[in-house]
C-alpha cells in the first residue's frame, strides 16, 4: 500500500511513503534482526546521536534500544517509523540499505550532518522516496546522459573543461543573456539531458544545493533563498557533479561551494568554464581592457556575480592572486548605483542596467522537478501514489488534483465501461457463467 504521510514533528510533507500493511509487517519480522539493528546503530552513530537520546525521542527504554541495535529484539512497524523519524531518514533507508534513500544519511555525514539536515534535506528525502516508490511500480526516470564524454584518466581541471565544452554544445546557453540564464538553463537541463531540477526556497537553511548523481534518478536541487547570480552558479556547479558522476555515494550535498576536495574543485571549475567561457571573457578584456565597463557588461551578459567573475579572471591568468583579492574588496553594489552614467554602463540599455542593479536582490522562481512530476502523474493514474502525494509534489490542493483528473481519458474510458448496459439478452449455460479464473 502507498500513502501520503506527513512528518508531524517537522511539519514537512512527505510525498510518498510505504505504509505498513500486515504483509509489510511480516516482511519486517522476516528481516534478520541483527542486520536491521546494526543499520539503526550505524545511522545513529553517524548522526552523533547517543543511544539514550534516541530512546527518549522514540519513547522506548534505553535497554530496549540497546537490544534492538544488538539484534536481541525485533522492531515493531510503528517503532521503526518513529526511529526513522528521530534519525531524520526514510524508513526505506533502514529496510533497504542499498536503496537511493539510504545514501542520503551517508551524504549528510560527509557534508556535516548538523548543518544540512533541515527542511531542504527533508525535501530531498521525500523526493528520493517518491522516486523509489515509482521505480518499484516500473515507472522509471529516463536521463539522456549517454553522450557525456568520459573523463577517466583526466585531471580535475582538464575534466572540468572537457565537460564544460560538451555541455555548452548540448545546452546552447551561450546565446542567452541576463536574468533569463537561470530559468533557461534549468529548463534545458530537464528537456535536453533528462535530469530533474528542483528549485525551492528554504530561508536560513544551510543547504545551498545538492545533486543526486545516480543515473537511475539524476536530480539537481537549488535553494532559491539565494539571489540569481549565486543560484545560477549553484545550478551549474551541481550539473558538474551530475556530468562527472560524483560521488561514489550517489548524492552530493553542498553547504558552500568551496573547492575543498577534488570533486568540489572540478564542479567549481566546470561551472566557471561553462558559465564564463574563456573566449568570451578574453575578447571582452581585449576589446575594452580590464575596465569597469568590461566587468559590468560581462556580469550582465553572463548572469554571474562580480565575485565569480573576478575569480574567473584569476583562473584565466588575466590577473594575479593579489589583484583578485583587491578586486574582491570593491563595493560593486556602490559601483552599480552609478549606472545612470551612459559611459559607465557601456553597451547596456537603461532597462538592462536596472536589471543588473536589481539582480543581487532577485531570487529565481521556484520550480518543481518536471520529469518527476510527469512520472508521478502516471503513478497517480495507476494508483501507485495517492492524490495527497501527487498534490504535495506539485504544490496543489489534493481536491484540485482530483478535479483535474476528472477529464483523464483513462478514467473516462473506465467510467464508460462501468456504466454500460450489460443486462443479459440471452440465456447462458451454467458452464459459461462459471468459466474463467475469478482471481
Amino acid at each position: 500500500m502507498i500513502a501520503s504521510c506527513r512528518n508531524r514533528k517537522s511539519g514537512v510533507a512527505v510525498f510518498a511513503r510505504r505504509c505498513f500493511t500486515p504483509a509489510a509487517s511480516a516482511g519486517i519480522v522476516r528481516l534478520v534482526e541483527h542486520e536491521l539493528g546494526a543499520r539503526i546503530r550505524e545511522i545513529r552513530e553517524g548522526a552523533r546521536i547517543l543511544a539514550g537520546d534516541l530512546a527518549e525521542r522514540v519513547g522506548l527504554d534505553p535497554t530496549t534500544i540497546s537490544k534492538i541495535e544488538n539484534g536481541r529484539r525485533g522492531v515493531k512497524p510503528a517503532e521503526l517509523a518513529r526511529i526513522a523519524r528521530a534519525l531524520k531518514v526514510s524508513p526505506l533507508a533502514l529496510l533497504e540499505p542499498d536503496s537511493l534513500v539510504a545514501q542520503l544519511p551517508i551524504a549528510s555525514r560527509a557534508a556535516g550532518a548538523s548543518g544540512v539536515m533541515g527542511a531542504a534535506y527533508d525535501r530531498l528525502v521525500a523526493t528520493a522516496e517518491l522516486h523509489q516508490v515509482l521505480a518499484d511500480h516500473h515507472i522509471y526516470s529516463s536521463p539522456k546522459l549517454s553522450g557525456v564524454p568520459s573523463i577517466e584518466g583526466l585531471g580535475w581541471l582538464a575534466a572540468a573543461d572537457a565537460l564544460a565544452t560538451w555541455a555548452r554544445e548540448a545546452l546552447q546557453l551561450d546565446a542567452v543573456e541576463g536574468d533569463e540564464r537561470f530559468s533557461e538553463l534549468a529548463e534545458r537541463i530537464q528537456t535536453r539531458l533528462g535530469v530533474d531540477v528542483l528549485v525551492a526556497t528554504h530561508e536560513g537553511d544551510s543547504l545551498s544545493g545538492a545533486a543526486i548523481t545516480d543515473r537511475r534518478f539524476p536530480l539537481i536541487f537549488v535553494n532559491s533563498a539565494h539571489a540569481l547570480p549565486r543560484s545560477l552558479f549553484t545550478l551549474a556547479h551541481e550539473l558538474g557533479h551530475i556530468l562527472a558522476g560524483h560521488n561514489g555515494n550517489a548524492i552530493t550535498l553542498d553547504r558552500e561551494l568551496s573547492g575543498s576536495t577534488t570533486e568540489e574543485r572540478l564542479a567549481n571549475a566546470f561551472a566557471a568554464s561553462f558559465l564564463m567561457p574563456e573566449d568570451v571573457v578574453r575578447k571582452m578584456v581585449e576589446d575594452k581592457g580590464r575596465s569597469e565597463v568590461a566587468l559590468i557588461n560581462l556580469a550582465y551578459a553572463l548572469g554571474v556575480s562580480f565575485e565569480s567573475l573576478v575569480y574567473r579572471l584569476h583562473n584565466l591568468s588575466l590577473i594575479d592572486a593579489a589583484g583578485r583579492d583587491q578586486l574582491r574588496r570593491v563595493n560593486w553594489r556602490q559601483v552599480l548605483l552609478h549606472l545612470s552614467d551612459e559611459h559607465m554602463r557601456g553597451g547596456l540599455t537603461r532597462d538592462q542596467a536596472a536589471q543588473l542593479q536589481a539582480r543581487s536582490l532577485t531570487a529565481p522562481a521556484e520550480l518543481p522537478p518536471a520529469l518527476l512530476v510527469f512520472r508521478a502523474s502516471e503513478g497517480f493514474r495507476k494508483g501507485a501514489i495517492s492524490a495527497h502525494a501527487f498534490a504535495d509534489l506539485v504544490g496543489e490542493d489534493p481536491d484540485g488534483v482530483l478535479a483535474n483528473y476528472e477529464i483523464d481519458p483513462d478514467l473516462n474510458e473506465a467510467r464508460s465501461l462501468i456504466d454500460a448496459d450489460y443486462a443479459p439478452r440471452v440465456s447462458e449455460a451454467d458452464e459459461d457463467r462459471f468459466s474463467g479464473l475469478p482471481f
